[in-house]
């Protein structure tokens, strides 16, 4: 009986996986094939190996000085989403009650606009400022919005693990509000930190609309995802050079995947669960 629910599951498994390791696999081949070859059969399985499309976009579209600007946009983001939600999430737990409710409902809300609606007034606001073409700003920029799902989440947790018989032992040790924060706290938040940081700087990998907004100046400033567009021009789609830069703008992606993939899963159901 245990060996049939194995491979059903295995088979569940399998099937759930397909859907997204062939467009990799796709991906991978129209990157590494010769042109010849691809022309020929684009759908169709590959003869041939090549680099020079990888070459070739990574010294075209500057991928390496883009991909150290998305790295430095994702880690600012990174920080300020996870710092800010762990202690806005701490603070509710600890004002636990119908104003902290409120507070959390409207965050929700604001988490609901979509960023078409408030990008063009911080745009405006960032240009009055001169604080456009930063990459640093545009980091900050996708941190803070990144906020109220990640208060969600931090807050959910805390709502379950911090009880209140915790909080008046740490209390009765003489333990104050950053104490308990820093000793407490944040160890507890750990898998769930690990799920806002991997959201969060896969968000930063992926989007393009804040770049194109915020970042459009200067090409030094450009992200992986708006330099792949330097690419492609009005008189030649380049099918197989944005493959390549793709394919490079995903490989950091998974490898932050690899390594936090139990503490991912873990923190979020964690994070999620009523």
């Amino acid at each position: 009986m245990k060996t049939r629910t194995s491979w059903a599951r295995t088979a569940i498994a399998i099937a759930i996986c397909v859907p997204f390791v062939i467009p990799f696999l796709s991906l991978v081949s129209t990157a590494t094939r010769e042109s010849q070859d691809f022309k020929s059969a684009p759908g169709g399985l590959p003869h041939s190996f090549t680099l020079d499309h990888l070459i070739e976009a990574w010294t075209t579209a500057d991928l390496g000085r883009a991909l150290v600007s998305t790295l430095v946009m994702a880690t600012i983001a990174c920080v300020i989403a996870t710092g800010g939600g762990l202690a806005a999430a701490f603070w509710l737990r600890l004002h636990d009650g119908r104003i902290a409710g409120m507070l959390r409902g409207l965050l929700m809300i604001g988490y609901a606009v979509p960023a078409v609606a408030w990008l063009i007034p911080v745009f405006v606001t960032l240009s009055t400022a001169g604080l456009t073409d930063n990459v640093a700003v545009a980091g900050a920029v996708y941190g803070i919005s990144a906020i109220p799902f990640s208060i969600y989440l931090f807050s959910t947790f805390y709502r379950q693990v911090l009880n209140e018989e915790l909080l008046e032992a740490c209390s009765l040790d003489g333990a104050g509000v950053l104490r308990t924060f820093w000793s407490i706290g944040v160890p507890l938040a750990r898998p769930v930190i690990a799920s806002v940081v991997a959201l969060v700087f896969v968000w930063c990998f992926g989007d393009l609309l804040v770049p194109a907004t915020l970042l459009q100046g200067d090409p030094a400033n450009y992200p992986l995802t708006l330099a792949t567009t330097t690419l492609t021009t009005r008189e030649e789609v380049n099918l197989q050079g944005q493959a390549a830069a793709a394919l490079v703008s995903l490989l950091p992606v998974l490898v932050v995947f690899a390594f936090a993939q139990k503490s991912l899963a873990a923190g979020f159901a964690e994070g999620s669960e009523k």
